[in-house]
């Protein structure tokens, strides 16, 4: 390739679009055996030799895009096989590079392996198949392009990312983002193991969607079309659901169009099993730490006392308040979210304030930690969401 010129000036130009940091290249004998290295400029000009390196100082994606042009840009109708392209590639550099060869080396014919789904789909593949090990066998099946394409269009709709399906073969969705990092988290409490690699815990985007929409049925249809969308990769997709207000009969409505897939948290919202007072006495002291408040810290007590003394005022009072913060029939109703945060911001004097969604993942660390039989009933919910019922 020395000698042709066009080729080499082509070659720079590529890589210039695929990475932005580089400026030019030339090659110079490193001693008297006949070998030469590649040395990597920084712009365009080579005027500055102190300033240029070797390509071996460079990181491995520049060498490899070297190797597969080089290859590409001189030979004709061949079959290229690039294994693994994003594990030595950026995704924007993926992407140009995988347009490169789709617009201007058509004549190739390339064969990549890849566990991206955005590899799939920048390369817009003629066919597609995937490899799945069975035991010290390997199976190849090939997949309904158009299928890929469906989900590709199902995953935008919902605002995930093709890489959360990909990886699963069971999807749980749940509430909201609070669900999404907490339950794993309880699992791993609960059976001292993370929940299993197949099994993907994804908040829904929009929970008003599914459960106060006109078009529920569409919704959840939508949800489920990823298992066949994805299909043999996911098969199976369960909904978890916060209780909240609903009715007896609005669970039947949305088990109905679920089709059987939907489990109710059995409490009105996951803060309702982190009312415990000594752990939210520590998470206000954890936060005024962090603030360097000198202000005093509360005791377990005085947090208990402003549990139940806002637990029986107007704002949060329910039918079922005894008094008692370990009332199952009260802790099912009461609207813990808020309960806790005006706790917090009493005790503190507003010093401290909590946010659902910011803070319920770091006060159910403190549960565990101090009193972990008061999540077992939402531990074992969590184990039948992931596990299943028990054979």
């Amino acid at each position: 390739m020395g000698e042709r010129g066009s080729i080499i000036d082509g070659l720079k130009e590529h890589l210039r679009a695929i990475f932005p940091t580089f400026g030019n290249l030339s090659i110079r004998p490193t001693n008297n055996s006949g070998q030469v290295e590649i040395v990597i400029w920084p712009t365009k000009a080579m005027d500055h030799p102190e300033l240029s390196f070797p390509l071996s100082y460079s990181g491995t994606g520049l060498g490899q895009v070297l190797a597969i042009l080089s290859v590409v840009m001189t030979t004709s109708e061949s079959v290229i096989i690039i294994d693994e392209i994003n594990s030595f590639l950026h995704p924007g550099a993926v992407k140009i590079l995988l347009r490169l060869l789709q617009t201007e080396y058509t004549q190739h014919q390339y064969i990549i392996s890849t566990h991206s789904p955005e590899v799939i789909s920048f390369s817009n593949p003629s066919t597609l198949h995937l490899v799945q090990r069975d035991g010290y066998r390997s199976r190849v099946r090939q997949m309904d392009l158009e299928k890929v394409r469906e989900l590709r269009e199902v995953t935008r709709e919902l605002g995930i990312s093709m890489a959360d399906v990909f990886a699963a073969d069971r999807i749980i969705w749940v509430e909201g983002p609070t669900e999404e990092i907490c339950f794993p988290e309880i699992y791993k409490a609960e059976t001292k193991k993370a929940v299993p690699a197949g099994c993907k815990i994804l908040a829904v985007s929009d929970t008003g969607r599914l459960t106060g929409g006109r078009n529920k049925d569409a919704t959840f249809q939508l949800y489920r079309s990823l298992a066949e969308k994805a299909a043999p990769l996911v098969s199976d997709v369960k909904f978890s659901l916060d209780s909240e207000a609903l009715t007896p009969d609005q669970k039947t409505d949305l088990a109905r169009a679920a089709k059987g897939s939907v489990e109710f948290l059995p409490r009105r919202h996951l803060e309702c099993y982190l009312i415990h007072a000594g752990s939210i006495a520590d998470f206000i002291a954890h936060r005024q730490k962090e603030a360097s408040s000198d202000a005093s810290v509360p005791t377990e007590k005085e947090v208990e006392t402003a549990l139940k003394n806002l637990a029986g005022s107007e704002q949060f009072k329910v039918p079922d308040w005894k008094n008692e913060l370990e009332d199952e029939a009260w802790l099912a109703q009461v609207d813990a979210a808020k309960l806790i945060r005006e706790v917090c911001t009493v005790v503190s004097e507003t010093r401290v304030t909590f946010n659902k969604n910011g803070d319920s993942f770091s006060l159910l660390q403190l549960v565990i930690k101090n009193n972990p039989s008061q999540i077992k009933k939402l531990s074992d919910y969590v184990r039948l969401l992931v596990d299943g019922p028990a054979g």
